[in-house]
This record gives structure tokens, sequence and C-alpha cells, in this order.
């Protein structure tokens, strides 16, 4: 504690002043946001978010940063079961970062994500052509479900599917399957395009005709 109280004595007053606001939103998550969450776990903070709604069905681990201007949102749907939307202890959530729920979306412990970084189980339905989109509701296509110390790149978008344990999702990818655990995915729509070998300990590359998700 002392080390880190002479470091920033000694850094610049921009550095100061970022210290100064993380503790600001540090102390407003536990004493405020806590209150309304369905959990927000010890040591996690949310950093000015741009929007929150039903945050009732949100449940924070412990040790979660939630980085600025993130949109979280949780909708029950008719006759349906409420929403859960779980961000597990230690997960680090990039900055603008759009994650809504209806059915249930569930982010492993110690996960990465980048900056916009998209992830939904739900869609607009537009069944009528006669109707405009907004007005049709929405529908879920299924859970996410993230593994536990996965990384998620820049702009990518996540629907209704599952990825495994420590992959790697590549920017701007767009995954709609099921991703096996310790897979680097990349592409529109993803695929698989290195595996680990667990044997060799070397990430391998897979050839297109079998990266399919």
């Amino acid at each position: 504690m002392l080390s880190k109280m002479k470091s920033l004595l000694n850094s610049s007053g921009i550095e100061k002043g970022e210290f100064l606001e993380e503790m600001y939103w540090a102390f407003k998550t536990q004493v405020w946001y806590r209150r309304d969450f369905g959990q927000f776990g010890k040591g996690s903070r949310l950093l000015a978010p741009m929007r929150l709604r039903n945050v009732q069905n949100i449940y924070i681990g412990n040790d979660v940063r939630i980085n600025k201007h993130v949109f979280f949102l949780t909708l029950k749907l008719p006759g349906r079961p409420a929403p859960r939307l779980t961000i597990e202890d230690g997960c680090t959530i990039g900055h603008l970062n759009h994650i809504t729920c209806v059915n249930e979306v569930k982010i492993g412990k110690r996960v990465l994500t980048a900056d916009r970084v998209h992830i939904s189980d739900n869609s607009h339905v537009f069944l009528d052509p006669n109707t405009p989109i907004q007005d049709q509701g929405v529908t879920s296509s299924g859970k996410v479900e993230i593994g536990e110390g996965s990384w998620i790149g820049e702009n990518a978008s996540l629907l209704s599917c599952t990825i495994g344990r420590n992959c790697v999702v590549g920017s701007n990818a767009v995954v709609l399957g099921v991703i096996p655990d310790f897979c680097v995915v990349a592409g529109i729509p993803a695929r698989i395009v290195k595996r680990f070998d667990p044997n060799s300990r070397v990430w391998n590359k897979v050839p297109a005709s079998q990266g399919r998700c």
C-alpha cells in the first residue's frame, strides 16, 4: 500500500485525476448501484455507464471492472421466466460494451472483453412486413455462455452462442454457433482458425474446410 501511495504522489496530474475518478466510481458502485442489482460483489466497480435497465436481473461477481459507457439491458418476455445476466468474478468489460438479455447470458470468470463488444441472446421480430420492426417485439434464439478465461476482441458480436474456455474471438467477428475450448475464431460468421493441441502445446492452424462452428 505504501509503495502504491508513493507511486501516486510521483505521478502526473492526469493520473492523479484518473485515480480520484476511479475512487469515486468504486464508492458509488458499492454504496449506490449494489442496492438495485441482483448482486454486486466486493471490489467490483461500474464506471460511468451509458444506460442501465432492469438491473435487478443482473448478477455481478467479485473484482469485476466494467469500463465506461456500457449499455446493460434485461427484459422479461411475456409468459417467460425472468432473464438472468451473470458476469462472474474477475472479469473486465470494455468501454461501450452493449449487453442485452431476455433469456440468459453468462460470462465466466476472468473473461476480458475489448471495446464496443455486442453480446445478445435476442433479436427483433420481423415477421410482418407491414409493421415497423420496432413494434414487433423481440425473441430469443438461445442463451449466451462465454467460458472462463476467454478474450473477446474489439467490435465482436456474440449472438445466442456458446464459447468455450480460454478462447480468443477476433476483432469484428460475428459468433453464432458453438466454439469448443481453446480455440481462436475470426470472420463473419466466425469460424475456427486455430486450436490448441495439449500434447504439443502449440496453437495449430485449422483448415477452412474444418473450421465451421
